[in-house]
């Protein structure tokens, strides 16, 4: 289990490369450190809870990739984005922690 651990963690390190069919220019490897974790959620809570706005008040947000590049997402789209991202970082947990026995895939598509 301690070698999925250190896996897992490395996973995470790493980052989530995302694809968009729709909209290449979404398309980055993003952070799934808690910061960038907890900036992520913030933004999407601000989302559940003021009518589809950023915590800017803005309908989009320019979120930054693991280079620093920032891309621009309207509210749909970062959804796709957090929800991609929460999973990810759901299945390393439960790799580490041994409920899963193959490493996730650190690759996914979104509209």
């Amino acid at each position: 289990m301690a070698e999925n651990n250190w896996a897992a963690s490395g996973l995470l390190a790493a980052g989530l490369t995302v694809t968009s069919t729709a909209t290449p220019a979404l398309n980055g490897v993003y952070g799934c450190e808690s910061a960038a974790l907890d900036a992520l959620h913030g933004e999407a809570l601000s989302l559940a809870l003021n009518a589809n706005t950023f915590v800017d008040g803005s309908t989009t947000v320019n979120w930054p990739d693991k280079s620093g590049v920032g891309h621009s997402f309207s509210e749909a789209q970062f959804k796709t984005l957090v929800n991609a991202i929460d999973l990810f970082v759901a299945q390393c947990f439960q790799y580490a922690a041994g409920v899963i026995t193959t490493a996730p895939g650190a690759n996914a598509t979104i509209p």
